[in-house]
C-alpha cells in the first residue's frame, strides 16, 4: 500500500478540487481511503486534521460513524439489555435481525449527512471496523447511491490489508466486498 500521508494527501485534493467529477469512472461520488488497521490512530489525526482544512476551504464536512450502529436500534427502544440476553443465550436468527436494523441505522445516518449538507460537501464514514461481523458495506453503499450525489462526497475509511494475491481482506480477515468506489490503496 502507498502511504498514508500521499493517500491523504490526494484525498484531499479529490475534495477541493474534483467533488463534481468524482461520480465520472464509478458512476458515485464515492472514495475508499484503504489503510493498514495498525495504522488506525494515525488514520483517525489524519482525517481530523483533513476535516479542519475542508472546513477552512469552504468544503461542509459531516463525518458518519458506524462506532454505535450495531446498538442503536436495540438502545434507542430500551432493549440492549433484552437483547445481550438473546445473544448470550445464542438465539437463532438474532445476527440478522441485528445487521438489518444497523444498516437502516447506518444508511439513515447518511441520508440525514447528506440533508445537512444541502447537497454539497464531503461525508466521511469512519469506524468501519464495528460494523464487522454483522454485515458489509456494499448493500448500504448500494443503498445511498441516488441519495449522495455531486457535489456530494462520500469517503469511506476502510481498515484492510492487501493479500499475496492483491486483494483486499478487511480488518486483513474477510474479503472485500465490491464496491463502487474511487480506491486510493
Amino acid at each position: 500500500m502507498r502511504p498514508l500521508q500521499e493517500k491523504f494527501e490526494q484525498l484531499e485534493d479529490l475534495l477541493l478540487h474534483h467533488r463534481s467529477t468524482l461520480a465520472q469512472n464509478t458512476g458515485v461520488p464515492f472514495v475508499r481511503l484503504v489503510y493498514s488497521p495498525e495504522t488506525e490512530t494515525d488514520c483517525q489525526r489524519r482525517r481530523e486534521t483533513l476535516a479542519r482544512a475542508l472546513e477552512k476551504k469552504g468544503v461542509a464536512v459531516e463525518t458518519v460513524s458506524c462506532r454505535d450502529v450495531i446498538f442503536a436500534h436495540y438502545e434507542g427502544r430500551g432493549r440492549l439489555d433484552q437483547l445481550f440476553e438473546l445473544e448470550r443465550n445464542g438465539k437463532e436468527g438474532l445476527p440478522v435481525n441485528i445487521a438489518r436494523h444497523a444498516r437502516r441505522e447506518l444508511e439513515g445516518r447518511l441520508t440525514s449527512a447528506v440533508e445537512r449538507l444541502k447537497g454539497d460537501g464531503a461525508i466521511l464514514l469512519v469506524d468501519t471496523a464495528f460494523v464487522y461481523p454483522y454485515f458489509q458495506l456494499g448493500p448500504v453503499l448500494d443503498a445511498c447511491t441516488n441519495r449522495i450525489v455531486p457535489p456530494t462526497a462520500l469517503v469511506v475509511f476502510y481498515p484492510a490489508e492487501v493479500d499475496a494475491d492483491g486483494r483486499l481482506r478487511f480488518l486483513g480477515r474477510r474479503p472485500s466486498g465490491y464496491y463502487r468506489t474511487r480506491d486510493l490503496i
